[in-house]
């Protein structure tokens, strides 16, 4: 993002499409651009030194935000993000990114947001407190499950289930809090991780969780070396997916397996933009299952928002998955049959 000065914007700043405008560290409004002109239907004269929340209504998620970066001076994104204020006509849905530049002051970008088949999109407001509750509900399973587990045995293995329970509860409060200040799931907090870890979390969770009715093997590469993720938004894609093949491969009361494998893509190198330029070698994750499978007509559109094939599913689970796969330059693909559905995962490995 370009900084903008105190005087009129001119060149990339006067040109771009994007609504910028700078914020000094009294929350007023410094400086914009013509393109944040005609987003709030004011004039630079009348935008520059009014206070932020006479611009946008004063319950906006953009304060939200601007709290965030003073606690924490990192570049922030939310997409879809609605925008409103006393001289808009309508509400604005969004992509803002915001910086902290010299002074205690911010940069805000925002471009109005493609517009999505289903409102807002995963990640806009309308559906935020969908995916709370719904990326709650997981974790909680595995936390009920050890519970119920812990009542009926005796002490040897209660040391297992109780790391269970202080870990899923741990990953709640994180998930929770995250969710809270509106850091979503295309905003990763990177660092170094190792994914059998997180993978041998998942499986005892939902060993907790679904009991005797599935059994779970591991085919593992141990030569893979760590990589930078996101752990909590990695281990919430993977423990969606186990989860639902868990279902898939225990239901009508059958006896289910679920494989999870790792390897090196073998002869495969992706070329991600937003994690640089240059060909990156890629980690392959598949999950499989041995249920009844995902109807054909459905599996092109199984990881988009508001779309299941469960009863009574609400379609969040794939499309976060989705979300956080992408949000890590990686990609995923979905291949069914009746008896073997395998979800593949590819991830960037870093050349270091």
């Amino acid at each position: 993002m370009s900084t903008l000065t105190g005087e009129r914007p001119s060149g990339l700043a006067d040109l771009s499409p994007i609504a910028l405008l700078h914020i000094d560290q009294r929350r007023r409004v410094a400086n914009v651009n013509p393109a944040a002109e005609d987003l709030f239907k004011l004039s630079r004269r009348a935008l520059v030194g009014r206070p932020l929340s006479e611009v946008v209504f004063h319950d906006s998620i953009l304060f939200e935000l601007i709290d965030r970066a003073e606690r924490d001076p990192a570049e922030i994104t939310a997409p879809s993000t609605p925008v409103s204020g006393p001289s808009m006509q309508m509400r604005t849905i969004c992509d803002v990114r915001l910086r902290t530049v010299e002074g205690g002051n911010f940069i805000l970008a925002l471009s109005e947001a493609p517009s999505r088949d289903s409102g807002e999109g995963v990640a806009g407001a309308a559906g935020f407190g969908r995916i709370l509750g719904h990326e709650v509900k997981n974790p909680l399973a595995g936390i009920i499950g050890a519970a119920q587990l812990l009542e009926r045995q005796s002490h040897p293995g209660q040391s297992e289930l109780l790391d269970i329970i202080k870990d899923e509860a741990r990953r709640i409060e994180r998930l929770v809090n995250r969710l809270s200040a509106f850091e979503l799931f295309s905003a990763p907090r990177m660092q170094s991780c190792n994914v059998h870890a997180l993978l041998d979390k998942v499986i005892a969770s939902e060993r907790a969780a679904m009991g005797a009715r599935v059994e779970y093997r591991r085919d593992f590469d141990p030569s893979l070396p760590d990589m930078m993720c996101d752990p909590d938004h990695l281990q919430q894609a993977f423990q969606n997916i186990v989860r639902n093949a868990a279902e898939a491969a225990s239901e009508g009361g059958r006896k289910g397996e679920v494989v999870l494998r790792t390897a090196y893509a073998a002869g495969l190198a992706m070329r991600q933009a937003r994690l640089g330029s240059g060909l990156r070698r890629a980690m392959l994750i598949s999950i499989e299952d041995n249920g009844q499978g995902i109807p054909r007509e459905h599996q092109a559109t199984i990881f988009d928002v508001f779309q299941s094939t469960k009863s009574g599913g609400r379609g969040l689970g794939l499309s976060i998955v989705s979300e956080v796969i992408n949000a890590h330059g990686g990609q995923i693909r979905v291949d069914s049959q009746p008896g073997a559905t395998r979800f593949t995962i590819l991830l960037p490995l870093s050349e270091a």
